[in-house]
Formats: C-alpha cells, structure tokens, sequence
C-alpha cells in the first residue's frame, strides 16, 4: 500500500520534518519507515495544544513593579528613589537597601528628615550657600597685568630726552 503523507499545514512543521529526513538521509538511503516517522512526529508536535493566554492587565502591572524597583535600585537622587521604592511596594530585595534606617518619628525629624504630603521621607538637605565664587587655579592661566608701553613717536622721544637732560642738569650738577 503506497500512502501519499503530507506535513501539517505550518512551515514551522514543514521544516520539521524536512529536518528529520536530512537527519535520517546521513546514515544512506530514506526508508519508508523514517519517513513516517518524519511525518509522526510533526503531526504529533502540530496535534499538541501547548498555548497559553497572557492576563494583559496583570503582565502590565508586573512590568511596572519591576520597573519602579530597578529606579528604586539604581538610582543616586534620593528623592526619586524614595518614590520609587514607595510605588514599587513590597519588601526589599536583595540589592535594595533601606536608605532610612528605622527610627521613630521623632527621631527622623530631629535627625533632618522632612515627611513630604504623599507621605515620603525626604533626606537632609544641604543648607549651606554658596556665596563667594569658586575658581579653579589650576585650570586658569596666570595673565601678568598689562601696563602701559612707552609712546614711540619721534615726539614722544624728543620730550623724554629732553626730559633727561633737564633733570641730569638738577641732580647731576653737570
């Protein structure tokens, strides 16, 4: 009995099962046998039912968690982290330390920290202001004061020699 078979209706299993008879060509010459066998096995993959539906709603919400826990994770302004860590909810995983250590309230505040409206601890801020102008001295280039150059004109030069004269026949007495 000669029966015409034919491959699942995907080029996924197509491919299949032209992978199983190339497997099968290497030893020789194609059997009948391995060719069904080809066939067998993509019907039987292409026969099992191996979906599953993904909860949009949940997946979305599971993306944002992980994502406010890498802000939260990586992140140096401490403002934006405590936001984050607060969205991102849950416990703390590993690589997520606490930046405030546990205090009570009056404790917090004495040491600095502010409770924002939503309910965020904000760190100490800096207070300090800066009022005088930062230089690099390292970076400038040291520029000798410019004075004024001697006038070179021919009259210019005639006063400055007479000039001399006048004054080397006061001190000199010559």
């Amino acid at each position: 009995m000669n029966l015409n078979e034919v491959a699942p209706p995907t080029k996924k299993h197509e491919r299949m099962v032209k992978h199983i008879k190339k497997n099968y060509k290497k030893d020789g010459k194609l059997t009948d046998d391995e060719k069904s066998i080809a066939y067998a096995t993509a019907w039987k993959n292409y026969n099992k039912k191996e979906s599953f539906e993904i909860d949009k709603s949940a997946h979305k919400a599971a993306s944002k968690k992980a994502k406010m826990r890498n802000l939260a994770k990586g992140n140096t302004n401490p403002n934006e982290k405590a936001a984050a860590e607060k969205k991102a909810g849950g416990p703390k995983l590993y690589g997520e330390e606490n930046s405030m250590k546990e205090m009570t309230y009056q404790e917090a505040i004495d040491a600095g920290w502010e409770l924002t409206g939503e309910g965020i601890w904000w760190p100490p801020q800096n207070t300090e202001t800066v009022t005088e102008k930062i230089s690099f001295p390292t970076f400038k280039k040291k520029v000798a004061e410019r004075k004024p150059e001697k006038a070179q004109d021919a009259g210019a030069r005639a006063r400055r020699a007479m000039k001399r004269k006048e004054h080397a026949k006061y001190v000199s007495g010559s």
